[in-house]
C-alpha cells in the first residue's frame, strides 16, 4: 500500500512539471515558424549588406604576456595537455577580422611526427554580455591535397564544407588531448600517405600558413557560389544561395538543430572506424586520453610496485604533479587471497605565475589493472584561481592547496596492511561474512598518510576501518 501511495504523490508532484514542459515546447513550436521568417526576412538583406569576409586576413603576433587572462588560460592549458603526445607550439596571433564585432586569439601547434597541426583559440566578443569561448581545431593534409579536419566548434558553420575538406564537429568532446586521440585514430585508420609540407611551413611562416589556409577555403567557396568576390575590393560577401542558407543555419531554433546534426554524422563516421565518440565525453575521470601495456611478467600486489610502473609516465603527463591519493579497487580469487583489481592514482599540481596573480591547479589519474596488464591516463581537470589583491596572493603563497603523499619504504603498504584491516572488520562484524570492496591510501586534515579499508558485511552494509599507513 506504501509504494502505491509514494507512486500517486510522485504523480500528482510531477504532473504541474510535465504539463509546464509541454506548453513551454508547444509555444515554441508554434511561435518557431513566424520567427524564422522574421529572421529570414531581416537576416538575409543585413547580411548582404554588412557582412564581408577578408581574402587575406590580418594576423597580428603576439607575446604571451600580451594576451589576456581568459585567452591566456584557455590557450596555456590545451598547450600543456597537448605537450604530452609531442606537439610544439609556433607562436600566438590576434584576428580581429573574420568575424564581426569578435577577436579571436590563436595559437597554432602541430604534431612533428605524424603531421597534424592543431589550432587553439578564444573567441571574445566586444558587444554585449556573451561569454568568451574556446575551441580546439586539428587538421591533417594528405598528399592528394584533401584536409581532414577535426574541431569542438560550439556554433554550426554558415555555409557547406569545401570540396577538399572533410570536417568533424564534435560539440561535447571538450578535451583538447581526447579530440586529439579521436583525430589521430581516424587518420590512422583512413591509411592515407600524408603530406608534411604544412608542418614544415608552420616552423618558418605560420602567419603565411594560417593566412593561405583561409584564402583556398575562400576561393573554394567563391567557386561554389556560396560567397561573391569583388575585383577592386580585398574581401568578399556573400551571395544571395550563401545568405539564405548562412542565415538558414544560424536561426533559432534552427542552430542547435543543425549542430546536433553535424555531432551525428562525425559520431556516425567514427563509429564506422571502431571509434566510441561517447567514450571520450562526460567528466574528466571516465574519459582515457592514452593508454599502456605493462611490461611483459610485471606483477603488481602493492601501490609501490605499481607506483614504480607509472611514475615516469606521470611525469610526462605532467612534469609538476605529485600524488596525493590512491583507491584500490579488490577482488576476492577462488583460493580465498585478496588481490588489488584496479590501482587508481590520483595527481596534482599547482602552478604559480606572479605576473598575473593567478594559480593554475590540474588533476588526473593513472588507473592499472594488474589483470589486463595495461595502464591508462585519464583526462585532465584544469581549473584556476585569481587573487583579488596582492595580500591575497601573498597568503596564498604561505600555503599550498596541495597535499602530497610520498609512497616508500616508510610506509605501510597493501600487503601488510589488508591483513590487519580485515581482521579488524571481521571482529567488528561479529562472525559474519565480509566481502573486502576498496583499500584507499590517502593524506588526512593533519597531514598524516592513513589507509581505510571498506568491506561488505551481510545485508549489503559497508564496514570500513582506518589505519595509521606509517610503519
Amino acid at each position: 500500500m506504501r509504494p502505491l501511495l509514494l507512486s500517486l504523490l510522485r504523480q500528482f508532484v510531477l504532473l504541474p512539471s510535465y504539463l509546464l514542459v509541454l506548453l513551454v515546447r508547444l509555444g515554441k513550436w508554434l511561435i518557431a515558424p513566424l520567427a524564422l521568417l522574421f529572421q529570414l526576412l531581416i537576416g538575409v538583406p543585413l547580411v548582404l549588406l554588412r557582412i564581408r569576409q577578408p581574402v587575406r586576413p590580418h594576423f597580428i603576433p603576439m607575446q604571451e604576456s600580451e594576451l589576456p587572462n581568459a585567452a591566456w588560460i584557455a590557450l596555456t592549458d590545451a598547450t600543456e595537455t597537448l605537450t604530452a603526445d609531442g606537439f610544439v607550439q609556433y607562436g600566438d596571433f590576434r584576428c580581429d577580422e573574420l568575424i564581426q564585432n569578435t577577436v579571436l586569439w590563436l595559437r597554432l601547434l602541430g604534431q612533428p611526427e605524424r603531421g597534424i597541426g592543431a589550432i587553439v583559440a578564444q573567441v571574445q566578443t566586444r558587444i554585449g554580455t556573451c561569454p568568451s569561448r574556446q575551441f580546439v581545431e586539428f587538421s591533417t593534409t594528405f598528399e592528394d591535397g584533401r584536409v581532414l579536419d577535426t574541431n569542438n566548434f560550439y556554433l554550426p558553420y554558415s555555409l557547406p564544407n569545401p570540396p577538399y575538406l572533410a570536417r568533424l564537429q564534435l560539440k561535447d568532446v571538450w578535451d583538447p588531448r581526447a579530440l586529439y586521440v579521436l583525430h589521430r585514430e581516424l587518420v590512422t585508420s583512413l591509411a592515407q600517405p600524408i603530406s608534411m609540407e604544412r608542418i614544415e611551413r608552420a616552423t618558418r611562416d605560420p602567419i603565411g600558413l594560417l593566412i593561405d589556409s583561409h584564402v583556398r577555403e575562400i576561393q573554394s567557396l567563391c567557386e561554389g557560389g556560396w560567397l561573391q568576390a569583388s575585383n577592386d575590393s580585398p574581401s568578399v560577401r556573400l551571395s544571395w544561395r550563401g545568405a539564405l542558407i548562412g542565415v538558414w543555419r544560424q536561426a533559432w531554433p534552427l542552430a542547435s538543430s543543425h549542430l546536433l546534426a553535424a555531432d551525428r554524422r562525425a559520431r556516425r563516421l567514427l563509429a564506422e572506424y571502431g571509434l566510441d565518440v561517447t567514450s571520450f565525453t562526460g567528466s574528466a575521470t571516465s574519459i582515457v586520453v592514452d593508454r599502456q601495456a605493462l611490461p611483459e611478467g610485471t606483477v603488481i600486489e602493492t601501490v609501490g610496485a605499481g607506483y614504480e610502473q607509472i611514475r615516469l609516465l606521470a611525469q610526462r603527463t605532467d612534469p609538476g604533479a605529485v600524488l596525493e591519493g590512491v583507491v584500490v579497487e579488490l577482488e576476492n580469487q577462488t583460493s580465498g587471497k585478496t588481490t588489488p583489481r584496479e590501482l587508481r592514482y590520483s595527481f596534482r599540481s599547482c602552478d604559480r605565475h606572479a605576473e598575473r596573480r593567478m594559480r593554475r591547479i590540474h588533476s588526473f589519474d593513472i588507473l592499472v589493472e594488474p589483470n589486463t596488464g595495461r595502464l591508462s591516463v585519464t583526462a585532465m581537470d584544469r581549473d584556476f584561481e585569481h587573487a583579488h589583491d596582492e595580500a591575497e596572493w601573498v597568503e596564498w603563497g604561505a600555503r599550498s592547496p596541495l597535499q602530497p603523499l610520498y609512497p616508500g619504504p616508510w610506509l605501510r603498504d597493501l600487503d601488510s596492511v589488508l591483513p590487519s584491516a580485515l581482521a579488524q572488520l571481521a571482529n567488528r562484524a561479529s562472525g559474519e561474512c565480509l566481502l573486502p570492496d576498496s583499500a584507499s591510501l590517502f593524506v588526512d586534515e593533519h597531514g598524516a598518510p592513513c589507509w581505510q579499508i571498506v568491506a561488505w558485511a551481510q545485508g549489503n552494509t559497508p564496514v570500513h576501518v582506518t589505519l595509521d599507513a606509517r610503519l
